[in-house]
């Protein structure tokens, strides 16, 4: 169904791998987000203090780092839909 000559088990096996990487991706940049916000607010709670007013190159970094690693993911994922759908396509034409 998916690839050609008898290709489509392992096809579909990299498709799911990729889908996979970008739920990593993502929940990565999910876990530097909540660091990020660690630094910038502090954490009462547990009695953590901010971090960003003491070390302000640090959230600089961390914001550019955090936007490039957003882009990077989202670009991964626009390339996993259109390998998807370009095998859609091969697959369809036959």
């Amino acid at each position: 169904m998916l690839g050609r000559r008898g290709k489509g088990g392992r096809v579909l096996a990299v498709i799911v791998l990729d889908l996979h990487m970008v739920g990593l991706l993502f929940s990565a940049n999910g876990a530097a987000t909540a660091v990020g916000v660690l630094g910038q607010y502090g954490n009462s709670h547990v009695e953590w203090k901010k971090v960003c007013n003491v070390f302000d190159s640090f959230c600089h970094h961390l914001v550019a780092s955090l936007a490039l690693s957003f882009l990077g993911s989202l670009s991964f994922l626009g390339l996993v839909l259109l390998a998807i759908l370009n095998l859609h396509k091969k697959s369809s034409t036959k």
